[in-house]
């Protein structure tokens, strides 16, 4: 048992961090509204520098990688860094897609804007995309899958 009560806390204890993450994992948040902070706004509205504050790591300022699909980010303490990304299949996607995007992972030691860039390029081709090179290959442009980082560290 901790010795700091959930009022030191709030919602930073790692107890409780833990039950909420696995409350949302079993789906309880379709039935029972659970804490979260969402961000939103049009393009260029500055959600990416909201979400630098919160996470305090660099994003990637690419065009061609505009965000076209939601991002859950997990934050954990431990003692030392380490981000899990991986990618949540939309509920109704199909059996082959939803067996691709859930073999796909990543664990990282940090998360530096160039590494995140490069995760993001992967996310996007994993979720079948488009992107400029797609050779005339009709793609979709959003996807319903999430991407899911975890983010643990002593901060």
């Amino acid at each position: 048992m901790s010795s700091h009560t959930p009022e030191q806390h709030g919602f930073a204890e790692p107890l409780m961090l833990e039950k909420i993450d696995n409350l949302f994992a079993c789906g309880v948040g379709e039935l029972v509204s659970l804490p979260q902070i969402v961000v939103v706004g049009d393009q260029s509205s500055g959600k990416s520098s909201v979400l630098e504050r919160l996470i305090k790591k660099p994003l990637p300022r690419d065009s061609g990688l505009c965000t076209r699909f939601a991002t859950q980010i997990i934050f954990r303490r431990a003692a030392r860094e380490q981000v899990v990304v991986s990618i949540i299949p939309d509920q109704h996607a199909s059996p082959e897609h939803s067996n691709r995007v859930k073999g796909w992972g990543r664990t990282i030691s940090s998360l530096d804007s160039d590494t995140f860039k490069g995760i993001m390029q992967e996310a996007h081709e994993v979720m079948g995309l488009s992107s400029d090179s797609n050779g005339g290959i009709r793609k979709p442009t959003f996807s319903k899958d999430v991407l899911r980082l975890e983010i643990s560290g002593p901060e």
